[in-house]
């Protein structure tokens, strides 16, 4: 079946990499810190993005828990910014990573958050992401990227 014109599809704006700068390991029931993620600026006003994290556990894959992510929004007023994310302050949550269980710990494995609504307040919002470790009893190895790319949905041609 070919798509008909004016159906409503996505459009992808550039993947950006949203860390490269990762030093520290996340251990279970911990955030991921603000010097591992570089800010990212939504650049395309998108109203929503994907998500890909590459991690790796650093001694046993877990059995059970999650990965999330969050969103610390920047220049809400000014140059003023809402509360950094913490395990007492869960907000602005985007999604959460699944695990595959099957990977053997210390080997890479790619999850995604395929649709995030961003929390847009300005034109050009600016986020820091964080990632929180919910309960995995392990600890994620410190070469963990995480790139982000804006979408948005339109008419097919």
């Amino acid at each position: 079946m070919a798509i008909g014109t004016d159906a409503l599809i996505d459009f992808f704006g550039t993947q950006d990499v949203a860390d490269d700068t990762s030093t520290s390991t996340i251990s279970s029931g911990a955030f991921s810190v603000a010097a591992d993620v570089a800010s990212w600026t939504n650049d395309d006003d998108a109203p929503a993005a994907g998500f890909t994290l590459e991690c790796q556990f650093d001694t046993t894959m877990p059995t059970v828990g999650h990965i999330g992510l969050f969103a610390h929004i920047l220049n809400v007023q000014s140059t003023n910014d809402t509360e950094i994310p913490a395990t007492n302050h869960l907000s602005h949550w985007l999604g959460n990573f699944k695990i595959p269980f099957s990977v053997a710990a210390d080997t890479n494995f790619h999850a995604a958050v395929p649709y995030a609504v961003l929390p847009n307040m300005i034109t050009s919002q600016v986020y820091d992401f964080y990632i929180y470790n919910f309960g995995t009893s392990q600890t994620i190895g410190v070469d963990w990227n995480l790139w982000v790319t804006p979408l948005t949905k339109g008419p097919h041609a």
